[in-house]
């Protein structure tokens, strides 16, 4: 047995693929599907979303005669969710027009019988080994302590001077933010802080408390920013609910970042994008376009980790998806926002992606 086929996650599947399409690419080797349990708006009853769809096997499409490997089947295919539905729809075809792509219940039936066969129930009992289900609805935060919107404070406090002293506008970050002062805490490390909270559909999952001043954090008693425990970082991206409404999106790095370029940009709380965060992206904009701006020391660092993402998305999103560099030594925050857009504008398009600061049109209601 190969040693990709024995690490597969789910041997069954990989075996059945392989004595189908003949050869098969192993994506994301060894990522465990994770879900989000949610509640369905219209219907009340409850749903799984997949937040992470983990390893997934790349074919050749039976549907629409590809060859470029553009049929990708997800590990868990065939088997029961937690409801008991088969899950035949965990294959997507980025080849342009085909019937997968449409959604089309008939092409799902249609692989479904070229792949499983008469064999379902081999499939339906296959071990697959399981992902953390993360239920960021279930999740709720409360303020660390007393706090006070921002935009309230008298024009003489610190944190309204610490503000315009970076050219953000304290009305703002308040109202459009919701970003907090904290007065009083049980975590000392909040007092004195700014208190930006972390939402997921318009509820709070977390916060980050972050120092209104400057000085050498290395030696410091407190760091820099500090993450309220039990925020869902790596499931979440912060800003994301006002990002979507937008036909790209700019992921950054910290939340600063995303106060410069506007609401168009998210940020992952960290020098990282998780598998979570990337299908959040591949879920919501894979009709459009995106491109990653991380420092260039991140980029360094973490290339082969980075590399394999950037190029994922640049083939899911139909209008592309890269990494742009800002000037040597300069971050988002060193620049005016006007400065910055055209910036990433300009070197989206120098590497083929079609991007756009504009909201997306929203579609007519029939009636």
């Amino acid at each position: 047995m190969s040693n990709e086929k024995q690490k597969a996650l789910n041997r069954t599947l990989y075996r059945r693929l392989e004595a189908t399409f003949g050869h098969l690419r192993v994506k994301n080797a060894g990522e465990k599907q994770q879900r989000t349990l949610t509640t369905d708006l219209v219907s009340g009853k409850p749903k799984a979303k997949i937040t992470n769809s983990g390893e997934y096997y790349a074919v050749c499409c039976p549907l629409c005669n590809d060859t470029r490997f553009r049929l990708y089947i997800n590990h868990r295919y065939g088997t029961d969710d937690e409801f008991g539905r088969t899950q035949k729809h965990l294959a997507y075809c980025y080849n342009a027009g085909c019937d997968l792509q449409m959604g089309m219940q008939s092409a799902y039936e249609q692989l479904a019988e070229y792949v499983l066969g008469q064999k379902l129930h081999e499939f339906k009992k296959a071990e697959v080994k399981e992902g953390k289900v993360v239920d960021v609805d279930a999740i709720r935060a409360n303020w660390p302590g007393k706090v006070i919107r921002i935009d309230k404070l008298p024009s003489d406090h610190e944190a309204i001077k610490y503000l315009l002293e970076r050219d953000f506008d304290p009305a703002v970050i308040g109202k459009f933010y919701n970003v907090h002062w904290c007065t009083e805490s049980k975590r000392r490390i909040c007092v004195n802080r700014l208190i930006i909270p972390i939402s997921h559909n318009r509820k709070m999952v977390g916060w980050q408390a972050r120092a209104a001043f400057d000085c050498d954090w290395k030696t410091a008693k407190y760091p820099k920013y500090y993450t309220a425990p039990g925020t869902p970082r790596k499931n979440i991206l912060y800003n994301f609910g006002n990002a979507k409404n937008y036909k790209s999106i700019v992921v950054t790095e910290g939340v600063t970042d995303v106060w410069r370029i506007g609401p168009q940009a998210v940020c992952t709380l960290g020098a990282s994008m998780s598998a979570a965060q990337t299908q959040l992206i591949r879920s919501e904009f894979k009709d459009y376009s995106g491109v990653l701006l991380f420092d260039p020391d991140v980029k360094e660092k973490l290339a082969s980790k980075i590399k394999p993402v950037i190029e994922e998305l640049g083939t899911d999103l139909k209008s592309g998806f890269c990494w742009v560099n800002l000037p040597d030594g300069t971050d988002p925050g060193d620049m005016a926002r006007k400065d910055v857009r055209k910036y990433v504008k300009a070197k989206a398009e120098e590497s083929g992606v079609k991007f756009s600061w504009r909201k997306r049109r929203k579609e007519p209601v029939d009636g």
